[in-house]
C-alpha cells in the first residue's frame, strides 16, 4: 500500500524526520513516489546515521514489546503518526518536543534489547573444496557462496547481520530500510539496505565489489571506538572494487574492474588480471583436493593473467609455464612450480 506523504522540508528537524520515516516504513509498503522521497532524504550527509539510530530504537522497543512502558510508547508513536499523516507532515512540527522525549526514552530501553540480539545463535553456511552453494536467507536475500567459504547469519527485527569467516560470497539483498544488512569480513564492515555486492576474505585480504545500489564500508574498530573517535567510512558507487589487507591501517585501493569477469566464479571460471602468482595459486587450490606449490616464495610476485576453469590445475600450471620463466614438476599428486 502507498501512504500519502510529504517528505520533510530542508529546515525540518533531522532527528524527527528520521523517526517519522522509520514509523512510516513500519506501517506499510511505500509507493514509488514515497521511495524516491526517502532515497533523496537519506542521501543527505548525516541522515543515514540518524535513520540507523531511529530504526535501532524502534525495533528494539518491539523486541521488548511486552513491557507496559514500551507498549505505551509504541502505541503513542503509531497513533501520532496516523494523525500526522492525515494532516500531512507539515503539521508534525508542532509536537516535535513530545516526540523527541518519547524517542529519548525508547533509546534507553534499546540497551536491554541488545542482550536479546546477541543471545541468539547464528545460522552457519559452509562450502568445501570445489563446492559452491546458493542460499536464500530468511528475509528473501540471495547469497551465492564460492568454494571454501564459511559465514554466519543472524536475522532479527533489528537488522540482518552476516559474518564472512573466510572465502567469497555474493549478496543480492532484499530491500528493507528498517533492517540494515551488514557483512563483517576481517576488520571491515559492509553496510547495505537493498543492493548487490560481493565480499571476499582470502589470504588476509578483503575485497568488496559493488554491482548495484550503494554500500558503506567501515572499520569494525569504529564500533568499539564509539562516537568520540574518528570514523573511517567509505561510500562505494556501482562498478567499483575496494581492496585492502586486514590490519593495514592505510587507505584502501579502489578500482573499476570488469564486472562480468569478477563474477566468472559463479560459472566455475577463475579470472586473473595482473594477479600475483601466490594469490592466484591460493585461489586455484580452493577448487581441488590436489595442490599447486611454489618451490621459491619469490615466484609469488609474478603477475598472472587469464581465465581458467576452477579445479583445472594442470591447465593453470601450463599457462603460467608458457608465459613465465617457470617450469612444473609433479610431486605425488601435487604440481610444483619452480624457476627456470
Amino acid at each position: 500500500m502507498s501512504i500519502d506523504l510529504v517528505a520533510p522540508r530542508p529546515g525540518d528537524d533531522a532527528m524527527e524526520a528520521a523517526a517519522l520515516w522509520c514509523i512510516h516504513l513500519s506501517v506499510g509498503d511505500l509507493g514509488e513516489q514515497d521511495w524516491s522521497a526517502f532515497e533523496a532524504w537519506i542521501e543527505i550527509p548525516g541522515h543515514a546515521d540518524l535513520f540507523h539510530d531511529a530504526t535501532t530504537v524502534w525495533q528494539a522497543s518491539g523486541a521488548i514489546g511486552d513491557w507496559p512502558q514500551v507498549i505505551a510508547l509504541r502505541t503513542k508513536a503509531l497513533t501520532r503518526f496516523g494523525k500526522t499523516n492525515e494532516r500531512r507532515w507539515t503539521a508534525a512540527l508542532r509536537g516535535r518536543g513530545q516526540w523527541a522525549m518519547a524517542y529519548a526514552v525508547a533509546l534507553l530501553l534499546a540497551v536491554t534489547a541488545t542482550s536479546i540480539w546477541y543471545g541468539n545463535r547464528p545460522l552457519q553456511y559452509e562450502t568445501g573444496i570445489g563446492e559452491r552453494q546458493v542460499a536464500v536467507l530468511g528475509d528473501g536475500s540471495h547469497v551465492s557462496l564460492d568454494a571454501v567459504t564459511a559465514m554466519k547469519v543472524r536475522m532479527r527485527d533489528e537488522g540482518r547481520q552476516v559474518e564472512l569467516v573466510e572465502g567469497r560470497a555474493k549478496f543480492d539483498v532484499a530491500k528493507d530500510p528498517l533492517r540494515p544488512f551488514t557483512v563483517a569480513a576481517g576488520d571491515k564492515l559492509v553496510v547495505a539496505v537493498g543492493t548487490s555486492f560481493s565480499v571476499e576474505l582470502i589470504d588476509g585480504q578483503v575485497r568488496v565489489v559493488l554491482y548495484e545500489g550503494q554500500v558503506e564500508v567501515r572499520d569494525r574498530s569504529d564500533l568499539a571506538r564509539g562516537a568520540g573517535g574518528a570514523a573511517r567510512r567509505l561510500v562505494m558507487t556501482p562498478g567499483s572494487e575496494l581492496i585492502e589487507s586486514v590490519g593495514s591501517g592505510g587507505p584502501p585501493r579502489i578500482s573499476r574492474p570488469d564486472l562480468s569477469q569478477s563474477l566468472s566464479w559463479e560459472q566455475g571460471l577463475i579470472n586473473f588480471d595482473g594477479e600475483p602468482l601466490a594469490r592466484a595459486v591460493e585461489q586455484m587450490n580452493r577448487y581441488s583436493a590436489n595442490r599447486i606449490r611454489l618451490a621459491d616464495p619469490a615466484l609469488g610476485t609474478i603477475k598472472v593473467d587469464g581465465v581458467y576453469r576452477a579445479g583445472d590445475l594442470e591447465a593453470f600450471a601450463e599457462g603460467v609455464a608458457a608465459l613465465h620463466p617457470v617450469r612444473r614438476t609433479m610431486v605425488g599428486g601435487d604440481i610444483m612450480l619452480e624457476g627456470r
